[in-house]
């Protein structure tokens, strides 16, 4: 009978090490030498006949091959780690629970969720739109998006994206309404705001160089997610947040009129309690939405405008 995993060691170490990003965080996680770890990911190389990672004088870094195969052998060793766990539970699914602003909830996690509960069918998913970030400490919720990093006791944060955002409207609204080719146009169109969200208008237009437009024109909502709606259904101009409103920009829904997107100091992060960090019910969220963060990025990298400008200022997002 073939062996199918002649060097299980050294995918354990390559593993381990790609998720670190060194040789001695992996050498920690797995109690033995760096040394050690290194001979293993030499043989698997080996084996593969393919560098996986580059050396330098920082340390190590994943090859494009690398990356590939470290992204696979996470999802399959968490997916075992998942069975494990669910058998010694009596087959009983595991609950994680999830809080997270209204809107990042409504356009973007969402809509994710089926890749999630596919890939990790014995979690049970519970979802809690919040505007606080609250539950972390009492154990009502296990993990939660916020922005950050903040100076909280014992919370760990894995920073996922930054808060960028920028023009965004229905194609129709271009076609059939007022000429918008500069910022300063703005003024002849209805601007969608959030009142529960910061950055909101008034950053952007002085961001811009604008300033106090006299703008005759707008609508308020309780949440971006609101604003977002308007501006598919060609109400006016929103601002949108980059990876919220990509799907939206790939599938023709929403256009970019002008080029200029703003980037927040702090950015969206995945928070836990340190000591819960190493749950296998989290290690399997936090895998899943940064591979999922990544895709989106992927996707609004080719559907932004290549002339985009960033202008980077001060100030909380918020939903």
């Amino acid at each position: 009978m073939r062996n199918r995993f002649p060097l299980l060691n050294a995918l354990r170490a390559f593993e381990a090490a790609s998720r670190h990003g060194s040789l001695s965080g992996a050498a920690s996680e797995l109690s033995v030498t760096t040394g050690a770890v290194s001979r293993q990911i030499s043989r698997l190389e080996s084996y593969l006949d393919c560098p996986l990672f580059t050396r330098n004088p920082r340390g190590v870094e994943l090859t494009d091959k690398g990356k590939a195969y470290a992204a696979a052998l996470t999802e399959a060793f968490d997916s075992i780690d998942e069975a494990t766990n669910v058998l010694r539970s009596g087959g009983v699914p595991a609950s994680l629970s999830v809080f997270s602003f209204t809107t990042l909830a409504m356009e973007w996690l969402l809509p994710n969720l089926d890749s999630f509960r596919e890939l990790h069918p014995g979690i049970d998913l519970k979802l809690v739109a919040s505007s606080e970030p609250v539950g972390l400490y009492d154990g009502q919720v296990d993990v939660g998006l916020w922005i950050g990093p903040e100076q909280w006791r014992g919370i760990h944060f894995d920073v996922l994206f930054n808060s960028d955002h920028f023009p965004v409207c229905s194609p129709a609204l271009l076609e059939n309404g007022p000429p918008l080719r500069e910022p300063a146009d703005l003024r002849h169109h209805t601007l969608l705001y959030s009142t529960a969200r910061i950055p909101n208008w008034p950053d952007w237009l002085n961001a811009t160089g604008i300033g106090d437009l006299d703008v005759t024109r707008e609508m308020r909502f309780e949440n971006s997610s609101n604003a977002y709606r308007a501006a598919r259904d060609g109400l006016g101009i929103a601002l949108g947040q980059r990876l919220f409103v990509a799907e939206d920009i790939a599938a023709g829904r929403l256009v970019v009129p002008l080029p200029f997107s703003i980037r927040l100091q702090q950015s969206y992060c995945l928070v836990c309690l340190e000591s819960r960090r190493a749950d296998w019910k989290i290690e399997a969220f936090r895998s899943w939405i940064g591979a999922r963060v990544a895709q989106t990025e992927a996707l609004s990298d080719s559907v932004l405008p290549a002339d985009m400008t960033v202008i980077s200022i001060e100030g909380p997002p918020a939903s």
